[in-house]
């Protein structure tokens, strides 16, 4: 017999409401994204202009009156003599820089919140920190609905440059790990920040071994290392490209 108008739906409705619900909701996924960034903007134009520098937005705190407090850490040649020339940037209302190595260095500072994040804010996507910048592009992880990323990225090309969908996990969304040491992953950004790894390469293992004061043969050794863990990783992570229909 059909409920009367009124009647409080049964548990046996509820849960196929329930199990429809799931079967059409939007599935997350873990995607790395890569966003062009103005040149206008702080990190646009420093990574730009220092390109040999690997930066990292290592935390965040949204303060009153659209402010950022932000933690930053630069990797690379003269890493922690850029205080001055980033406090004359529009934005920003000051900074104090901590020295953590000879090539390495911890920037507090307060700016004004840029486009980029006003983006990702407006869209609610929850970026996974560190925040790479490098040579005028942004690079993070989240875990998000494709909806989100392409609208994102609408938005983005749109009002700052372009962006794409660099790689896109489908599965069990955890904390990654990439099972480096400490000593593996300071030699890994290091070698990152000093080109070791582009195409083609921006210093010889040499070259990059008298730089951190280690013997070619050792820095080759655990180079090699380095790069088995990674490829060993992103099989296990099946990360694969992907391309987002409009």
């Amino acid at each position: 017999m059909a409920p009367r108008r009124g009647d409080a739906p049964s548990s046996r409705t509820l849960a196929g409401l329930r199990r429809r619900r799931e079967r059409g909701a939007e599935p997350y996924a873990v995607y790395r994204l890569a966003l062009e960034l103005p040149r206008t903007a702080l990190g646009g134009a420093l990574s730009r202009i220092h390109s040999e520098l690997r930066i990292e937005v290592a935390n965040r705190l949204e303060l009153p009156a659209e402010l950022l407090l932000l933690d930053v850490r630069v990797f690379g040649p003269s890493a922690g003599d850029h205080t001055d020339e980033i406090r004359r940037f529009p934005g920003v209302i000051g900074v104090e820089v901590h020295a953590e190595g000879p090539e390495s260095a911890m920037y507090r500072l307060i700016q004004r919140m840029p486009v980029v994040m006003k983006l990702i804010r407006h869209h609610q996507v929850l970026a996974r920190y560190p925040i790479t910048i490098q040579d005028g592009w942004m690079r993070f992880e989240t875990i998000a609905k494709a909806s989100q990323v392409r609208q994102l990225l609408k938005d983005t090309t749109r009002q700052m440059g372009a962006g794409h969908v660099e790689a896109v996990h489908h599965g069990p969304v955890l904390a990654r790990n990439l099972g480096l040491t400490a000593p593996q992953e300071a030699l890994f950004r290091a070698a990152l920040s000093a080109g070791y790894f582009n195409s083609p390469r921006g210093i010889s293992i040499s070259d990059l071994a008298e730089r951190l004061g280690r013997s070619k043969s050792s820095t080759s050794e655990m180079l090699s290392k380095i790069q088995r863990r990674l490829a060993e990783s992103a099989v296990q992570l099946d990360l694969a490209p992907l391309v987002l229909g409009a």
